[in-house]
């Protein structure tokens, strides 16, 4: 989920300034096609790619083992997705055969998007490949090991987020705001709850004792405050069913992330019988 999210963003990004997406898809025909960049679901996309890193995930977790004794196995699943997901892929898309063939698309567009998704996925195969090769144990400190954790279970809550979101999108009357959902003011509205959920899981072990829908009641209780707040202090608006509902999801991820870690971690005696040996 993480490759996929940080590449996703970071090559579309790059290839949207160099190849001037806002021109090219206001061309006849491909903005019949296209949704505009400012308009419709589009601020959606991001969003989205947790939950598309998922599926991936859950797709090539069955191939791991196969990547992983194979030295170039990011080549083949570099080529996987060239031929299954962009070429062949049986629906008429863009860069694919059958695009060529049964839609209306210049042959320039179909071009035009291939750098992009190409780079993308080879970007996330070697990613991907280099965390499966087994490499010789390592021991990091204490309290890197802890930050990296605490960001990780924010991760997994801010995914919640993002499906909580996309539902909100689809279900109000009046459409999806890509104007307001792009903005810097409104996407950091979930940068506070971000920092917020990264200490809780940082605090799990002094929350680990307590029974889990506390802790999903302590969570739920503060992401709404800070929701609550940053609408109110930054956006000027409060949307209350938002407030209330976008941390129920999220809260309890913490929850089972903090409930997971404790049964992870090695109870006292066994760090006694470790440091004795």
């Amino acid at each position: 989920m993480l490759y996929h999210s940080l590449s996703y963003v970071f090559v579309g990004l790059l290839a949207s300034k160099v190849l001037d997406y806002q021109d090219a898809l206001s061309q006849p025909v491909i903005s019949d096609f296209m949704k505009p960049p400012q308009g419709g679901a589009v601020g959606l996309g991001p969003w989205l790619q947790p939950l598309r890193g998922l599926l991936f995930g859950l797709v090539l977790l069955p191939f791991r083992e196969l990547l992983a004794q194979r030295p170039r196995g990011w080549l083949t699943l570099w080529s996987l997705f060239l031929v299954l997901g962009i070429v062949g892929t049986p629906a008429a898309a863009p860069s694919s055969l059958e695009g060529l063939i049964y839609s209306r698309l210049p042959l320039w567009y179909h071009l035009f998007g291939l750098p992009e998704v190409a780079v993308q996925t080879l970007v996330f195969s070697v990613l991907l490949h280099r965390s499966t090769v087994p490499t010789r144990a390592r021991v990091l400190p204490q309290g890197l090991r802890q930050a990296l954790s605490a960001v990780a279970g924010a991760s997994y809550a801010f995914i919640g987020y993002a499906a909580v979101s996309i539902v909100f999108a689809f279900v109000l009357a009046d459409g999806f705001r890509t104007e307001g959902a792009q903005s810097l003011r409104t996407l950091g509205v979930f940068a506070a709850p971000f920092v917020l959920n990264a200490t809780l899981v940082a605090l799990g072990r002094r929350l680990g004792g307590r029974p889990g829908w506390q802790v999903a009641l302590l969570a739920w209780s503060l992401n709404t405050l800070v929701l609550l707040g940053y609408q109110a202090l930054v956006l000027g608006e409060v949307g209350w069913v938002y407030v209330t509902l976008a941390p129920v999801l999220p809260a309890l991820i913490i929850a089972l992330v903090i409930h997971f870690e404790q049964r992870a971690q090695p109870s006292t005696s066994t760090y006694a019988r470790l440091a004795g040996t």
